[in-house]
């Protein structure tokens, strides 16, 4: 029904189990003829919890949005790993695993290399994987898209609104362990990189944004903060898919120039 969405089965080493991932095809996609010198600009979203690589596919209005990216976007399937490699359950490297789905991407549909057309957006867990894989993979990824992600977390000590349970069975206990794994103490490592955080004023979230947002200001790192109306919610995330294609797109205009 849409041609330029495909459905990409492969065997995952990491996780040594079969998994799927989606890729939309900007229109006029040829393989052979990129849209920019060196290969196909690209966008990887991350799917929030409870979610798949489908969640965006399957909804008309997300859809509509990404089959009008000029871009390729690459929709991976995260199952509840969070994007991280866990320090509890070893067998469980999702960090590895995403950097193994983005090299069959890359391979598969001629992606290009250079950072400056490689960017990564996601929601809520999503929001919060995609941040922290563009801070341990900075020298990768030119541009990251946080929407309604949990950006001060693992943590404990926000109101009882506006936290979240840390899932023990993928972070530990440790809070100690748990610094490594907030992208707040990682902030740092985006010096050079395009940021939109997209929150909603009355979801749990809005926090976590606010603080990683004065972490960026303190270290007089450029970003915008985009508050949208509503909650931790799939209507946000509806809502916030065509500003990240617009957002997208504007960035890899400028750097054509």
């Amino acid at each position: 029904m849409y041609p330029r969405i495909k459905q990409i089965k492969f065997h995952s080493k990491v996780l040594n189990k079969e998994k799927s991932y989606c890729v939309v095809l900007p229109k006029g996609y040829d393989k052979d003829k990129a849209g920019v010198k060196g290969g196909w600009p690209v966008l990887f979203l991350f799917h929030g919890r409870g979610r798949t690589e489908r969640s965006l596919i399957d909804d008309d209005k997300t859809r509509k949005a990404i089959l009008e990216a000029p871009f390729v976007v690459v929709l991976l399937d995260g199952d509840d790993g969070w994007y991280i490699n866990s320090p509890v359950k070893p067998s469980d490297k999702y960090e590895d695993y995403t950097e193994e789905v983005i090299n069959h991407a890359d391979n598969l549909y001629c992606l290009n290399p250079n950072r400056k057309y490689r960017s990564l957006s996601g929601w809520s867990m999503g929001g919060y994987g995609c941040t922290h894989f563009a801070e341990t993979h900075s020298e990768k990824y030119s541009a990251v898209v946080p929407i309604i992600g949990l950006l001060d977390f693992p943590r404990n000590g926000l109101p009882k609104s506006q936290s979240y349970e840390v899932p023990a069975k993928r972070f530990g206990n440790n809070t100690q362990t748990w610094k490594s794994y907030n992208p707040i103490y990682k902030a740092k490592n985006l010096q050079n990189t395009s940021i939109l955080i997209i929150a909603a004023d009355k979801a749990f979230d809005r926090t976590m944004n606010e603080n990683f947002s004065s972490k960026l200001k303190v270290l007089k790192i450029d970003h915008e903060l985009k508050i949208l109306s509503g909650g931790h919610d799939f209507d946000v995330v509806q809502e916030s898919i065509p500003i990240v294609i617009d957002f997208i797109t504007s960035e890899y205009a400028k750097r054509k120039k």
